[in-house]
């Protein structure tokens, strides 16, 4: 599939605009499609109009108008030359406000002519252009440049581009979702995110499970051990530890509240024994350890004794390497396997304690983050951390919490 898309974003600022363009790009660029943001005012800014004032914006100021249009031209050639420089599918990001029938009636017929398909999205968006200013001053010419969008602002009619506009509004970010002609499979996948997607505050906690015996001596796949002392501690410490976060936590609504996710296997069941006394479970096998096909119960270093050379294929290449037999998986599997728990995560309003292991982990730890799915396979996670995410519009925000710092902690 060479199939290039351009996601137009339509929308007065101050919306929540770079929030969800961070969203999009991360899931997709997930999901297996490289996905590129070509923002106007980035473009301004480096060309030295960051500073400029809301007569800048305004629909009588002619220079201002020239300057702006031939940006538009600018970023789109960028745009379009990254787009075709191979012919791998591709999703590029047109992000500005594009709040005039005129400027997306131009921007379809340049679609057209670079045989790309346009979807315009129509999104409660936000800006970002003051730095170094006084906040009260950069605060009311921020809001005077809004007025000079409104003044111009026309919505996204099923009348334009000859009736055939494709478009997705998004109203309040997933509160009430619109989509039109959105056909084929990229579309159809952003329209599907775009659906769960919302902008709340929440934190999402991440850690494997706790220690059990089958871990300590080794075995691959699943795990059916029962927890040692140092893992029963661990399970109580971790109750403890987010009550507490629970307690001091700063946020509004259904954030405060928290929802715990887990795998099914024994040593799931045994690691959230005290969290389950505290907090709604909701268990699933999407969560469970990457399986080990024939190698299942077989010790790593049995099976690095008596397999050397599957061993050394596996090194080789953790990422493709599926175990052989029934059932057998590779990293690969699992980061197709969980991408219904990252829409559950994507969508879920409330706090979330997610307990897993460490394929699982490092997959879901590696897409909030925007670590590479090469990099997957070699991703650090201790046993007995906790890695906080804190999804934000400028990216996650993550801390690293050790089971020594939770005790210190209460």
């Amino acid at each position: 599939m060479n199939r290039k898309l351009v996601l137009v974003m339509v929308g007065l600022p101050a919306r929540g605009k770079s929030y969800i363009v961070k969203m999009l790009i991360r899931y997709l660029s997930w999901i297996g499609f490289p996905t590129k943001v070509f923002n106007i005012g980035d473009y301004r800014r480096r060309l030295g109009y960051g500073g400029v004032d809301k007569s800048f914006f305004e629909k009588d100021n002619s220079e201002g108008m020239r300057i702006r249009e031939k940006m538009v031209e600018v970023v789109q050639d960028e745009m379009y030359h990254w787009l075709q420089a191979d012919d791998e599918a591709k999703v590029a990001i047109f992000d500005a406000t594009n709040t005039t029938k005129a400027r997306r009636r131009a921007l379809t017929q340049r679609a057209a002519e670079e045989k790309n398909t346009l979807l315009n999205y129509k999104l409660k968006l936000q800006n970002d252009d003051y730095k170094n200013q006084d906040p009260l001053q950069a605060l009311a010419d921020f809001k005077d440049r809004v007025r000079a969008y409104e003044m111009v602002y026309e919505t996204i009619e099923d009348s334009e581009d000859g009736s055939h506009i494709q478009y997705i509004k998004l109203y309040n970010v997933g509160q009430k979702v619109v989509t039109r002609n959105c056909k084929g499979y990229l579309p159809s996948q952003v329209a599907f995110y775009l659906q769960n997607i919302h902008i709340g505050p929440r934190k999402i906690w991440l850690t494997r499970h706790a220690e059990s015996v089958s871990h300590v001596i080794g075995e691959i796949g699943e795990d059916t051990g029962e927890l040692t002392e140092g893992g029963r501690l661990y399970s109580m410490t971790l109750a403890k530890f987010i009550k507490m976060e629970q307690e001091n936590i700063h946020i509004a609504g259904p954030g405060r509240e928290i929802l715990v996710l887990a795998g099914t296997q024994t040593v799931d069941s045994e690691s959230i024994a005290h969290l389950q006394m505290l907090y709604p479970v909701a268990t699933t096998p999407l969560l469970n350890e990457l399986r080990g096909g024939s190698f299942t119960g077989m010790t790593r270093a049995e099976f690095r004794a008596q397999y050397p050379d599957i061993h050394a294929q596996r090194e080789a290449d953790k990422l493709d390497f599926r175990f052989p037999g029934e059932g057998g998986e590779s990293y690969m599997d699992v980061i197709q396997r969980v991408r219904p728990i990252i829409v559950e995560l994507e969508r879920q309003p409330r706090s979330l304690v997610v307990v897993c292991h460490l394929a699982v982990q490092r997959c879901l730890y590696a897409y909030f983050m925007g670590i590479p799915i090469k990099d997957v396979p070699h991703i650090e996670l201790p046993q007995h951390c906790v890695a906080e995410l804190v999804p934000t519009p400028f990216g996650t925000n993550a801390r690293h919490i050790t089971e020594a710092e939770m005790q210190d902690c209460y």
